[in-house]
């Protein structure tokens, strides 16, 4: 089994590779809440809080799932705001894949989210893009 510590920067490197894929820069933060910081020509900087999961295959009842925690804090959890961090990038760790979304979508502590989502030829380009336009608009 592979400690939360390994899977944390396994997820930190795929995430860091698909920004680079995406025409980005990115600069490893690990700072509290910031993993990553990514940014474009035009000079525009996005940080990025990665949370990585292993599909969750035990529960017969169930179909196999990836189960991200979104909330941060040791005792009280509480969801992000646009404050401590731009982007959240899900990385799926057994796809190797990932999904991104704004800050301002994390309405949730945990997200169940599916493995054909993954799958999905376009997902992890076009919701990067789709995150990103999000910010965008916000800061203006």
């Amino acid at each position: 089994m592979i400690s939360h510590t390994a899977t944390g920067l396994m997820g930190e490197y795929i995430a860091a590779s698909a920004a680079l894929e995406f025409g980005f820069r990115v600069s490893m933060a690990q700072q509290d809440k910031v993993d990553l910081v990514c940014w474009s020509d035009k000079n525009e900087f996005f940080r990025v809080q990665v949370k990585t999961s292993h599909l969750v295959t035990k529960d017969r009842r169930r179909s196999p799932v990836y189960h991200f925690q979104l909330g941060s804090g040791c005792k009280t959890k509480h969801l992000p705001s646009e404050e401590d961090y731009d982007l959240l990038c899900l990385v799926g760790a057994e796809h190797r894949r990932t999904l991104w979304m704004p800050t301002r979508s994390v309405r949730q502590y945990t997200k169940r989210v599916s493995p054909k989502l993954f799958d999905a030829p376009e997902a992890e380009r076009a919701s990067f893009f789709k995150a990103i336009e999000i910010v965008r608009e916000v800061r203006r």
